[in-house]
């Protein structure tokens, strides 16, 4: 009998065993959805998370440490004080449609990545990259001294697409296909739902991909997404709620990242109107908001930091000194002044923001705030889509909020393009940016940067209110996860 019992015991215990399957997927829950997955055409956050590093890549990258590393080049070098940038391709590359990548792959793509950036097209003028064998190089008419830095980590991506993909287009001339070069394929896009990758089983290259499956589900409800990841739904999710931290840190099947400054929380102006258009408006709403409100209002008691300058805190080498005296003035007599010097007529101010991760809770407290200096306020709240849609209007808003990532180099915050909502066209920080951008050397970038930041104060492209800190929590049992300028999963396994 005890011999029957132990053999009963094992056959349960082999097939207990035969059916527990290691887990392939990873389950994401993002808080907003990209309105294009044509990374040359947009550079939402969302498709360099969904895309880059995993299915597309760079020909140089950032490494965990921020260092400037090869990826589908084996070497890279500049010559003529930055003028001239050569990247030897490697040879032995496969696309996911199984062809060896080349450089007419590599030259099509960030030929293209150029037209579709004003940034970018306004630093390489005329320059476009040209190839000899597997040297694919770009010669400018000034220096260029921070172009690795903009290629490797700028939220531009300068991925590289197989030509194939590059010629299928719909008729507003965006991507349907997405072939590249990483370790997962895309596979499909479910509009509202989510975006899922599988596994390039064919992939050489020097990332991981111990999993089959990236699933990335798009959940803008923050109590949904924390919950999700709370019963395991979720192995992963981003902008966590500050008002959660707490209760979080406590459960010990998860884990609670916080990093430090990812961007900045920006009010963006219209300067094309209807009232925003007139510095001594943005000048007033400028005085007058307590902007450690504004953003307790959006993320709480932590998960920001009130940092005056427009680039990150841990972006030492940009910092400026003497700049806290321009930053949350909190002066509303002052401002109730500049109104009436100034023949304010009690027109209608209209914030547009929308309702992803507390953004319109901040709307309503600047509302509150403007109408203390008394303004009249309007505050129009939609979805995250339809924002983006009525902020690229003029006669929409005088002002925007929204949040952006870090960039590298001070010139491509998206603010500063004269193309980007907002439009600042104003000549002098136009020619300004110009020269930053053809400096010879690091001592003269520094010198016109600290001038451009004084500049802005005056010329208020925005305010930026401060500036907020990752976030994001997942299942201790995922691993490999990279954070660096947001959540890379190709390397990530359980």
């Amino acid at each position: 009998m005890k011999k029957i019992l132990i053999l009963i015991l094992l056959t349960l215990l082999l097939f207990s065993c035969s059916n527990e399957k290691a887990k392939d997927t990873i389950n994401v829950a993002l808080s907003q959805e990209m309105p294009t997955l044509d990374v040359h055409r947009n550079s939402s956050q969302v498709i360099r998370y969904i895309l880059c590093g995993n299915t597309l890549e760079r020909l140089i990258d950032l490494d965990e440490n921020g260092n400037i590393v090869t990826t589908l080049a084996k070497s890279y070098s500049q010559s003529n004080g930055g003028r001239k940038w050569s990247f030897i391709i490697k040879d032995d590359v496969m696309l996911h449609n199984g062809r060896i990548m080349n450089s007419e792959d590599v030259v099509l793509s960030l030929n293209r990545w150029i037209e579709y950036y004003p940034a970018i097209k306004k630093i390489a003028g005329s320059s476009r990259f040209s190839a000899n064998n597997n040297e694919v190089f770009i010669e400018f008419d000034n220096p260029v001294i921070f172009f690795d830095q903009i290629m490797a980590s700028s939220p531009y991506a300068a991925v590289v697409i197989a030509k194939e993909a590059l010629e299928k287009t719909d008729d507003k001339g965006f991507l349907t296909s997405y072939i590249g070069t990483g370790p997962y394929i895309f596979e499909k896009y479910e509009s509202g739902q989510a975006v899922t990758l599988k596994r390039f089983e064919n992939y050489k290259g020097e990332k991981l991909a111990k999993v089959e499956t990236i699933k990335y589900h798009f959940v803008p409800d923050s109590v949904v997404r924390t919950l999700g990841c709370e019963s395991g739904k979720y192995d992963f999710i981003n902008d966590v709620m500050s008002s959660d931290f707490e209760r979080l840190k406590k459960n010990d099947d998860l884990v609670l990242s916080l990093g430090d400054e990812a961007g900045s929380f920006v009010l963006l102006f219209n300067k094309k109107g209807p009232l925003a258009k007139e510095n001594y408006i943005r000048s007033a709403v400028n005085y007058a908001l307590d902007l450690n409100g504004v953003m307790k209002s959006c993320y709480g008691d932590e998960g920001y930091t009130l940092n005056p300058s427009y680039m990150e805190e841990w972006q030492k080498i940009w910092l400026v000194d003497g700049i806290e005296e321009y930053y949350n003035i909190n002066d509303k007599e002052k401002a109730r002044k500049i109104l009436a010097e100034n023949g304010y007529d009690d027109s209608v101010f209209t914030i547009l923001t929308s309702n992803l991760s507390n953004m319109d809770k901040s709307a309503l407290f600047i509302k509150d705030e403007l109408e203390k200096i008394g303004m009249k306020v309007e505050v129009i709240i939609v979805d995250w889509s339809t924002m983006m849609a009525y902020r690229s209007d003029p006669d929409k808003y005088d002002l925007c909020i929204t949040a952006m990532t870090s960039v590298p180099v001070p010139s491509l915050k998206l603010y500063f393009d004269p193309e980007y909502a907002g439009w600042s066209d104003d000549e002098k920080l136009q020619n300004l940016l110009k020269d930053f951008n053809s400096s010879e050397d690091l001592s003269s970038a520094l010198k016109l940067w600290e001038e451009i930041q004084m500049y802005s104060f005056k010329y208020l492209p925005v305010i930026v209110a401060g500036h907020y800190n990752s976030g994001y929590l997942y299942r201790k049992e995922l691993k490999g996860v990279i954070e660096n300028n947001g959540f890379y999963f190709y390397n990530a396994y359980f």
